[in-house]
């Protein structure tokens, strides 16, 4: 089978009024095969752009609760002061950490919202064990552990023949030396990984040919013929990537050596070049600040909020700051009692998300509550990150309530957090549509 899309494949048995991918429809029934081409044509041009924050960023001084004095009295040596810390316009309760400039011009600008006090019950402390819980959705019980990324189920809900059928581009493209488990799927991993376009290039296209093998006649043939198809599927996309990047030229200045800020530089040319990747993932990491908390988290803060800020300009010069939105996260937040210079791994933690898309200017959660702590030192949690994670796909995809219950089977939330400004889509509203939940997380 030549693989390539199956929307190519698809074009003659049901077609749509619209063009998808360069391809001519004209609608003949509302199957589900057909419901599913139109609710991928409206998001195709959709991008999200995550980013992990590596060994779990301390949310309470990343946005401070200024006016509680419980802050300070926990906190006498790492607190930051309210003189220093930056204000959020409507918000007098809660300021940003001095660093992050950048991010609080796009939150009073309204492209940037705050969510705060995010996490799960059942919290695990470790690691591993919270990367995998946020990577797959999952919680801290072992006997509900998912063994898939919550990315890799919506791609393979939008990519259902994939591997073996291939879209025009990659569904997923982590800037990294390796692919997260994040993206992992009941087919394998959705993403491919890269660090520089023309390098990726380069590397691909110095290999052999790609070529339609038969597996070989042996116990080990369906994986040598699984590892084949791999090396061919990037022997597929090199040309696509390596195009996309040569189209568009970054029009901001990013700083200077910060991986993170080069990683979304990439990402943005890709996007403006016409690359048709759902989901990017960079990642910054060096946020387990046991120790000397105040000079370590200011520094990665600062390169977080300058990178973030130089993206947005990239995307707004480039005129696609309404395809894209962008979303931080981290395996678990801070105790609330500081450990002398730094803080122990706690639960929950502030994240962001961006882009003109975003209803920005606000603040989701509420305040943290540092009177009823979870075993005297933990936050308990006002967002389930499930939820939060929906909350921004589902309509910027246009995922229908019981694709999303699919994707998060583990339980959502209610109502959809309303983090969009206008209907990314338009084509179906989901923002505030009831999810089923199948377990109770809150």
């Amino acid at each position: 089978m030549k693989r390539r899309s199956f929307l190519k494949s698809a074009g003659a048995a049901a077609t749509l009024p619209l063009a998808l991918n360069g391809l001519q429809f004209t609608l003949l029934a509302r199957t589900p095969q057909v419901e599913h081409l139109i609710r991928m044509a409206a998001g195709s041009d959709k991008a999200l752009v995550i980013i992990q924050l590596e060994g779990g960023n301390d949310g309470l001084n990343t946005v401070v609760p200024v006016e509680d004095s419980n802050y300070y009295t926990f906190r006498p040596s790492i607190g930051i002061a309210k003189e220093t810390a930056l204000p959020l316009d409507g918000n007098p309760l809660l300021r940003l950490h001095p660093a992050m400039t950048g991010m609080q011009r796009m939150f009073n600008d309204g492209l940037l919202a705050i969510l705060d006090n995010v996490g799960y019950q059942r919290n695990s402390f470790s690691h591993f064990e919270g990367t995998e819980n946020w990577n797959t959705a999952s919680i801290a019980d072992f006997s509900q552990r998912l063994q898939t990324g919550w990315v890799g189920r919506f791609l393979k809900e939008e990519f259902p023949g994939y591997p073996e059928i291939l879209p025009e581009d990659p569904p997923a493209v982590q800037i990294s030396a390796a692919v997260s488990s994040i993206f992992s799927s009941s087919s394998g991993s959705m993403a491919i990984s890269l660090t520089d376009p023309a390098e990726f290039y380069a590397l691909v296209n110095g290999g052999p040919a790609a070529v339609d093998e038969q597996e070989p006649d042996t116990k080990s043939g369906r994986e040598f013929n699984y590892i084949a198809l791999i090396g061919n599927q990037a022997l597929d996309y090199s040309e696509s990537i390596r195009r996309a990047a040569e189209k568009a030229t970054n029009k901001a200045t990013y700083p200077t050596e910060s991986a993170l800020a080069a990683s979304l530089g990439i990402i943005a040319r890709l996007i403006a070049g016409g690359l048709q990747t759902r989901v990017f993932m960079v990642k910054l990491g060096g946020f387990d600040t046991h120790a000397n908390q105040l000079a370590r988290q200011a520094e990665l803060l600062k390169e977080l909020s300058e990178a973030v800020a130089a993206f947005t300009q990239d995307l707004q010069q480039l005129g696609i700051i309404h395809r894209v939105v962008g979303m931080t996260y981290s395996e678990f937040g801070r105790r609330v009692r500081e450990n002398g210079g730094g803080t122990d791994h706690g639960t929950a933690s502030a994240h962001f998300v961006f882009g003109g898309l975003v209803a920005g200017g606000n603040i989701h959660g509420g305040l943290p509550n540092l009177a009823d702590l979870a075993g005297g030192t933990n936050l308990k949690h006002a967002i389930n990150f499930p939820c939060y994670y929906a909350s921004v796909i589902g309509p910027l995809f246009n995922i229908p309530p019981s694709s999303l219950a699919k994707i998060f089977p583990l339980g959502l939330c209610d109502t959809l957090i309303p983090l969009y400004s206008q209907q990314p889509t338009g084509v179906e509203e989901i923002s505030n549509q009831e999810i089923p939940a199948t377990m109770d997380l809150q």
